[in-house]
């Protein structure tokens, strides 16, 4: 009992896991950057080539396709945990809520600085795991489809209920901007009655957010975020569909966990290699046919229902693509050159916590006006170099700090918090208390 009372030992860690873990990390500052620099506020028009390529390449692969990765490991963990507290499932039920409720706590203060964090969605859809626990895997395949359609399918029916006029704009920009849509379709607001001073849910794109990031104080910017963030989650019942989104795909993660995929990789290569080819074309196909019928349901109006079908698309095909690049990466984990290039990674998913939240804290250092006011300054093309030597950093920085270390100090605080007590931190005198 005692021993089930503690954080999973290294040497019982899966190791790819943690790769992939790391590897979700680079593509998701790679995303968010785009953000934190002002780049996707439209506040800026970049026209020149290599900015357009690179801002087409990350909203074609990127935007959208790593924050599946996360889920769906998350519920993979979640699986190896039922697993783990099989035969105690009440002693379970304490750790995994006390550790939910850690994670939301996070997440209620990375907020403040990033408005749109996935930790509190996270905290949530982990909680709605637990109704899911004892489900065949065949009917939570059938869940998944349901989930992931609900918002778009509420999007439409609304839509098609009212004049359809109001989400037109919100709606084609992107299936997935549900800051936009949910503006226009939950609350029912028109352009004209927005304001500057709303803190709708696309306030993060508003000229009052280019403002406040530009030219805002440190404090503007803590007040404008936890309003923006309280908005977010109180504005409507609807906003709840949206914040379930990590939620399908963590139901895919427990799935794949329940198999125990990953423990056997080795006898399951050849149906990984096959998927990873599946996934990947099929992937490109409907995110690229997600884009045309986008652009075919605003022609002469608004089709709601071309927007749904385009939804649908968009979102199989960036799990698609997601998937497609976590088998990739698992594939070539298996051979011994590639083991030792992606190797690195896993220091960095192993502080995966830590490292999300320190891209949050540097990027506002770059970007913000309080620090080096890079905000709407700087193309993407350079934004790009500028995360891929943050990254760079976070690896070096995690090699260093794991060598020393059992968790980054963000995830000792959680496990300590989990398990009710301090963990220890310090491996030297670890090894030296063993020796």
């Amino acid at each position: 009992m005692g021993v089930l009372q503690a954080p999973t030992p290294k040497e019982d860690r899966i190791i790819i896991l943690d790769i992939l873990r790391g590897f979700a990390l680079l593509g998701i500052l790679l995303v968010n950057i785009m953000s934190f620099s002002g780049i996707w506020s439209g506040g800026q028009e970049w026209d020149g080539y290599a900015d357009l390529t690179v801002d087409a390449i990350i909203r074609f692969f990127f935007w959208g396709k790593f924050m599946p990765i996360f889920a769906m490991l998350f519920g993979v963990g979640f699986a190896l945990q039922c697993r783990r507290y099989e035969a105690t499932p009440n002693l379970f039920l304490s750790i995994y809520g006390r550790r939910l409720l850690v994670l939301f706590l996070i997440g209620l203060a990375h907020m403040t600085l990033d408005p749109l964090e996935i930790l509190g969605k996270y905290a949530l859809c982990g909680l709605a795991l637990l109704f899911f626990r004892g489900i065949q895997s065949k009917y939570l395949l059938l869940w998944t489809f349901l989930l992931m359609s609900l918002p778009y399918l509420h999007t439409a029916v609304i839509s098609t209920w009212t004049s359809g006029e109001a989400v037109t704009q919100a709606s084609t920009e992107s299936a997935y901007d549900e800051k936009t849509v949910l503006q226009y379709v939950s609350n029912m607001v028109t352009e004209e009655e927005e304001t500057d001073d709303d803190y709708g849910w696309n306030a993060y794109q508003g000229e009052r957010a280019i403002e406040v990031y530009s030219e805002g104080s440190f404090k503007e910017v803590l007040t404008y975020n936890t309003n923006f963030s309280i908005n977010r989650w109180t504005s409507s019942w609807v906003s709840y569909l949206w914040m379930s989104v990590p939620l399908p795909l963590m139901l895919i993660g427990f799935i794949i966990g329940r198999k125990n995929v990953f423990a056997n990789i080795t006898n399951t290569i050849p149906r990984v290699r096959s998927l990873f080819w599946s996934s990947l074309l099929t992937g490109i196909a409907l995110t690229w046919s997600a884009e045309f019928l986008f652009e075919w349901a605003s022609i002469g109006g608004w089709d709601a229902w071309l927007w749904f079908a385009g939804s649908l698309a968009w979102v199989l095909g960036s799990w698609l693509l997601a998937l497609g690049y976590a088998t990739g990466i698992t594939i070539l984990f298996q051979q011994t050159l590639w083991k030792q290039i992606l190797k690195p990674l896993e220091a960095v998913g192993r502080l995966t916590l830590s490292n999300y939240l320190l891209q949050t804290g540097i990027c506002i250092l770059l970007f913000y006006s309080f620090g080096l006011d890079l905000y709407g300054k700087v193309g993407p093309a350079k934004v790009i170099l500028l995360a891929v030597g943050i990254y760079t950093f976070q690896v070096l920085l995690s090699i260093w700090w794991s060598g020393r270390f059992r968790f980054g100090p963000v995830e000792w605080l959680w496990r300590s918090f989990t398990y009710g007590k301090l963990q220890p931190m310090d491996r030297i005198k670890i090894r030296y208390a063993k020796s």
